[in-house]
């Protein structure tokens, strides 16, 4: 009943909230339908294989061969020849079972490792995801409010035209009054018409999440946000939590890990290898002539073979041309690879937490000043409008006061959603980012949503070694 109340209260109060699409909507859609994060899903599913197929090289091994053959024996004895036609079947059982295999261990451990790796990239996916859908929603709400600023712009500038025209039929201004104030409308014009054009690729770009069209994106709530520093309030905090949870930071150490692993591997590919080893053999020899007695061949007897041995065998690849050496030579290289690219991830962690930190100190600072620049150029653009009314101000100061006011609301608008994406950036960058942000973030637009989004990443693949 209280939802249905609600619901109904803010249909009446916002009619048209009732068809505008929120971030928590564009979010859901996203995990649906994003070919990124489904690509990292099943790539994750994948590299998930590697274990049970380097595994298979220590379990038991069991091969089965058989054949069916058609036999002519030709046999020469004192003067005669004896030709004899005769079918033979044949089954083969090998089994063998791994005692010592240190390359197959390795490559196991190898697995495991890259395995992690893998569940790192996929979470870090999963987070990236939270980002790109929340700038791509962002990016359309600029692009909307800089298309309402033109257009504003351009209806302020026809009205400055329209009254330099009249003054003009009057004799209170001189032509080119009227010039400037064509020229200011025929470029505003011009601006409205590449507004409009960016708001169009901007949905485009967020159809690319979604592969949806939306009508309408709920705006921001009075077109403001909470003004809100980080919690702590400590950029150091910040860093050391990113080094402890940031995926990718966990990918590069799991990656460092599995190439380690790699070096013994192929180290390990001249080392002898112990197996037990067991075959059985059975063979049936049938002739397939009559019994008549003038013929030799119906006195061939068919006969029934089987043997079966057991044995611990050794395979002792001691040289291969270089093979090995080469091939343990390359994994050390990627090791050192892969060890400055653990090193990149951790500065870039460090760096880039560092940075965000700073740019969301910054953006509060700076919508603040936004917002007391508007008032600022409100005032001058009030003042220029009453000077040139009474002839102490052009036209061409009443325009550029009107452009600077314009100005300063599209900058308080992109710095307000700039700041959003750096604080969900920050969280990004500390491993921390939910979908718990999300909402939080959703809940400062003018929406009519009224439940929540449970608390954990759909598809999140939980990390063993991460507490």
């Amino acid at each position: 009943m209280k939802k249905t109340l609600l619901s109904l209260l803010c249909t009446l109060s916002f009619p048209s909230l009732l068809f505008a699409t929120d971030l928590m909507d564009i979010y859901q859609q996203a995990l649906e339908n994003d070919p990124l994060f489904k690509q990292a899903y099943s790539t994750y599913m994948s590299s998930t294989e590697a274990i049970p197929q380097a595994r298979a090289a220590l379990y038991p091994q069991l091969g089965i061969t058989a054949q069916a053959n058609r036999n002519v024996q030709n046999v020469t004895a004192g003067g005669s020849t004896l030709d004899t036609t005769y079918s033979s079947n044949q089954w083969t059982v090998n089994a063998s079972q791994a005692i010592f295999n240190y390359k197959a261990w390795a490559a196991v451990q190898q697995a495991k490792a890259s395995v992690k790796a893998s569940q790192a990239r996929f979470n870090d996916a999963a987070q990236n995801l939270i980002l790109r859908t929340a700038s791509a929603y962002f990016q359309v709400l600029l692009a909307k409010d800089t298309l309402n600023f033109a257009e504003a712009k351009k209806r302020a500038n026809k009205r400055q035209f329209d009254q330099a025209e009249q003054r003009f039929k009057v004799g209170l201004d001189a032509i080119t009054s009227v010039y400037e104030a064509k020229a200011a409308y025929d470029q505003s014009v011009a601006q409205v018409i590449s507004a409009r054009n960016n708001q169009i690729n901007q949905n485009e770009n967020l159809r690319k999440l979604t592969n949806h069209v939306y009508e309408h994106l709920s705006p921001l709530r009075d077109s403001r946000i909470p003004l809100v520093k980080p919690e702590p309030n400590n950029v150091d905090e910040w860093v050391n939590t990113g080094l402890n949870q940031n995926y990718k930071l966990y990918a590069a150490k799991f990656g460092l890990d599995a190439a380690r692993e790699n070096i013994k591997k192929q180290s390990a590919g001249n080392w002898p290898i112990f197996a037990l080893q067991g075959t059985a053999t059975e063979t049936h020899n049938k002739s397939n002539v009559g019994n008549d007695p003038n013929n030799i061949d119906s006195f061939f007897v068919p006969t029934r073979q089987g043997s079966a041995n057991v044995a611990v065998a050794m395979n002792f690849p001691v040289f291969q041309g270089g093979l090995v050496e080469s091939q343990t030579r390359q994994a050390q290289y990627d090791f050192q690879t892969t060890s400055q690219q653990l090193e990149q991830a951790y500065r870039d962690v460090v760096v880039n937490s560092r940075i965000a930190f700073n740019t969301i100190i910054d953006g509060i600072s700076k919508v603040k000043a936004d917002k007391q620049t508007i008032i600022s150029q409100q005032n001058s653009l009030e003042s220029t409008e009453a000077q040139f009314q009474v002839g102490t101000r052009t036209m061409v100061d009443v325009v550029n006061a009107q452009q600077r006011l314009f100005e300063a609301q599209q900058l308080f608008a992109s710095d307000q959603y700039n700041l959003i994406n750096a604080i969900l950036n920050l969280k990004y960058l500390a491993g921390t980012l939910n979908v718990n942000d999300l909402e939080e973030v959703n809940a400062w637009l003018a929406t009519t949503r009224i439940t929540g989004f449970p608390p954990q990443l759909p598809y999140q693949v939980k990390h063993k070694g991460k507490k």
